[in-house]
C-alpha cells in the first residue's frame, strides 16, 4: 500500500516558522512551512479551500463551520483508511496505510496535532506536530486544518489539509472522519497533477477507533516538520 496526504518521510526534528508565508523567491528545496491561517466568520478561510473548489470537495467531504468546535482530545486511528475520491489522473490505489492523529488540549486551551502514517517507499514513519490548529465548527462537529509549502524540484507549491468528523468521549472514536488534502498551487511544475487537485480519504468503517499509539511522545513546545524529504510526492505524475 502507499501512503496517503502528505505523510511521506521521517520526522526531522528542526524548527520551523508557522502561521507565517514563506519568501517565494527563495527556492530553498529543503525548505518546508506548515502554517493554520485563522477561521473567518466560523468558516475556514478561502486561501485553505478557495470558493472555486468549495462546491467540487464538498460533494464528496463534509465541511463544518461555526464558531465553538469541540476540543477534540484523544489518540486514534483510520483504519482502513481509504480512498473515497480522488481527481488525480490514474490514481487507483484505494486502500492506504493506516493514518495514526492525536489531538491533545494544551494549556492554552487550543488543540495541538500529531500525526504518523508508514511510508512504504522510504520504509520510515512521517509524523508531524503542529502546535494549536485552528479549528471551526458546532457541537461534536469539528473541521480543522493547516498549509503545507515547499519547494519540490525546486518550484513554490502549497496545498491545504483538511479533517473533520465528530467528537466525543462516547464515540469511542473519531466519527464520520475524513481528511481532504488540495493542491493549491504548482508554480507551473510538470512533474506535479494540475493545480487544484484533491484527494479525499476517511476510515473505510466511519470511525477512526480509540487507539493508544504515541508514547514517549515530549509535550509540543512548538511546530516541527520534515526537512529533507518532498511532502508534495503524493501529487507526482512524473
Amino acid at each position: 500500500m502507499r501512503i496517503g496526504f502528505t505523510m511521506l518521510a521521517v520526522l526531522m526534528m528542526f524548527g520551523f516558522n508557522s502561521c507565517k508565508k514563506s519568501d517565494k523567491s527563495s527556492g530553498d528545496n529543503n525548505q518546508v512551512i506548515i502554517w493554520s491561517p485563522d477561521p473567518v466568520n466560523g468558516e475556514i478561510p478561502n486561501e485553505v479551500l478557495p470558493e472555486e473548489l468549495h462546491s467540487q470537495v464538498c460533494e464528496y467531504f463534509t465541511l463544518f463551520s461555526g464558531d465553538n468546535p469541540v476540543q477534540v482530545d484523544g489518540q486514534f486511528v483510520s483504519k482502513p483508511h481509504r480512498l473515497l475520491y480522488t481527481t488525480v489522473e490514474n490514481d487507483t490505489v484505494e486502500i492506504y496505510n493506516d493514518r495514526y492523529i492525536c489531538f491533545v488540549v494544551n494549556h492554552n486551551g487550543g488543540v495541538d496535532f500529531y500525526g504518523k502514517q508508514w511510508d512504504d517507499q522510504y520504509q520510515k514513519y512521517y509524523e508531524e506536530v503542529f502546535r494549536d490548529l485552528k479549528r471551526v465548527g458546532e457541537g461534536d462537529n469539528f473541521t480543522c486544518y493547516y498549509l503545507t509549502e515547499a519547494y519540490p524540484d525546486g518550484l513554490y507549491a502549497l496545498q491545504s489539509t483538511i479533517f473533520s468528523g465528530k467528537w466525543n468521549q462516547s464515540y469511542g472514536g473519531l466519527k464520520d472522519f475524513q481528511v481532504a488534502v488540495v493542491l493549491l498551487e504548482t508554480s507551473g511544475n510538470p512533474n506535479l497533477a494540475p493545480v487544484n487537485s484533491f484527494r479525499i480519504l476517511g476510515d473505510g468503517d466511519g470511525l477512526a477507533a480509540d487507539t493508544a499509539w504515541l508514547y514517549g511522545k515530549a509535550p509540543v513546545s512548538g511546530s516541527v516538520t520534515p526537512t529533507d524529504f518532498d511532502p508534495f510526492q503524493m501529487f507526482r505524475v512524473k
